[in-house]
């Protein structure tokens, strides 16, 4: 057993040497023989004992299987010099294994206690990027939250949800500092717009105090068990910048309600009225959505949702620009929940619209869409549902010139480019 560990120990400790050499141009290639040939000559002096009980045959092959075959003889023999020297002790060698394995060939214990003081301090961090919001209506009026994605010298943007502000006359942004409220007036609040389809709202406001920008992450890379926290507002001002935490229950959940009409994330973080329009963070403080609604039922608990980043900042680029969205159209229609096309993965045609897209692209019925992509990126974006692909095309404008990825007869293929056109209910 002493023997085998030593083994891959040296094994990594190889691994480690070869990824550390970075040899520019092309070299002729060795065989096994001259390999082996190269490592005998630099250690044919060398002991059992300062090999730790590896033999020298068992060492030649160990490194003739690490090596690139690309190293010049000079460059073999100064790895093997350097990463088994012959002056060293076993328990010398043993440390300095442990001090060269990178850092996923070892395991690092963490306590409760780092990781807690990781979320105090992340929480800390993104405090200062969170704000009220205080939308008044004649004499009535609403609360809710908001978190600043952006700043422009001393104006400050903020996203919000629309349903906080809508049909407000008046605007307040508030902020707190050691448990203090202060209050933004709406002479130096600026409103962009908003958008009933995503929920999306778009603020700034002019303050001489300092406030922070919160990070954005892509909300495409997100997994469901990862650890979220929501942060907000909960019936009104006396609890503000509230903290919950919970865990991402589903990355792709479309809704339909009311004109409300986008895929959305699902979460288990608490959620309360005046929640809405707060920030969804990731571990590393790093928005992955905004909160908007939970299902309130009798018979269900822990089931909130919140609009993916990235959709929440290609409306809110939009709105910014030209105050209003107009949803860009693929022109096709399919299942949502069955592929009935016969395959476990993919959007299934079951209608291409004349004039659409996806038709100028030569899409039929029966093809099956599994990747996205803009005209100017590389990779495709992987789509596994129908959910997916509306998020993807949701998250483009209209005149974008996009490529799909799709299935035929079980062969794959690529689409020419095509340009979207406006969504029919927006023209």
């Amino acid at each position: 057993m002493k023997r085998i560990f030593l083994l891959l120990s040296l094994m990594s400790l190889m691994v480690l040497a070869a990824c550390d050499y970075n040899f520019d141009g092309e070299r002729t290639g060795f065989t096994e023989d001259q390999i082996r040939n190269i490592v005998d000559d630099h250690i044919a002096n060398r002991g059992d004992e300062n090999l730790l009980y590896i033999t020298e045959a068992q060492l030649v092959t160990l490194i003739n299987s690490l090596l690139p075959a690309t190293l010049s003889p000079q460059e073999i023999a100064d790895i093997v010099t350097e990463y088994v020297p012959t002056d060293l002790t076993r328990g010398e060698i043993l440390d300095l294994i442990i001090d060269l394995m990178p850092e996923d060939r070892y395991t690092t214990t963490y306590d409760l206690a780092s990781f807690e003081q990781h979320l105090v301090d992340m929480v800390a961090d993104r405090a200062n990027s969170l704000v009220g919001i205080q939308s008044l209506r004649g004499l009535t009026g609403g609360t809710g939250s908001g978190v600043i994605y952006k700043s422009v010298g001393n104006r400050y943007y903020v996203i919000t949800n629309h349903h906080v502000i809508e049909n407000h006359t008046e605007i307040e942004v508030i902020y707190e500092r050691n448990g203090i409220l202060f209050t933004i007036g709406f002479d130096d609040i600026t409103f962009y717009g908003s958008d009933a389809t995503t929920d999306v709202a778009v603020l700034s406001f002019v303050s001489d105090k300092a406030f922070d920008v919160a990070p954005f992450a892509d909300s495409y890379l997100l997994q469901v068990g990862q650890i979220v926290i929501a942060m907000g507002n909960p019936l009104g001002f006396n609890y503000y910048g509230t903290v919950t935490q919970g865990v991402l229950s589903g990355t792709t959940r479309f809704m339909e309600q009311g004109d409300f009409n986008a895929t959305v994330l699902q979460h288990d973080a608490a959620l309360s009225p005046g929640n809405s329009g707060g920030p969804l963070f990731n571990i590393n403080g790093e928005v992955i959505g905004i909160n908007f609604m939970k299902i309130i039922d009798s018979v269900a608990s822990g089931i909130g949702f919140a609009i993916p980043s990235n959709t929440v900042l290609r409306i809110a680029k939009d709105l910014e620009e030209v105050g209003t969205i107009i949803r860009p159209f693929l022109g096709i229609s399919s299942a949502v929940l069955v592929n009935e096309c016969g395959l476990d993965y993919g959007v299934c045609l079951s209608e291409v619209i004349a004039g659409g897209a996806a038709a100028a692209a030569g899409l039929r019925p029966g093809d099956v869409i599994i990747g996205y992509r803009h005209a100017s990126e590389e990779a495709f974006l992987p789509i596994f549902n129908f959910n997916d692909l509306r998020e993807a095309i949701l998250n483009s404008r209209v005149g974008d010139q996009v490529v799909v990825e799709y299935i035929r007869d079980g062969e794959t293929f690529t689409s020419p480019t095509t340009e979207l056109n406006p969504h029919p209910d927006d023209a």
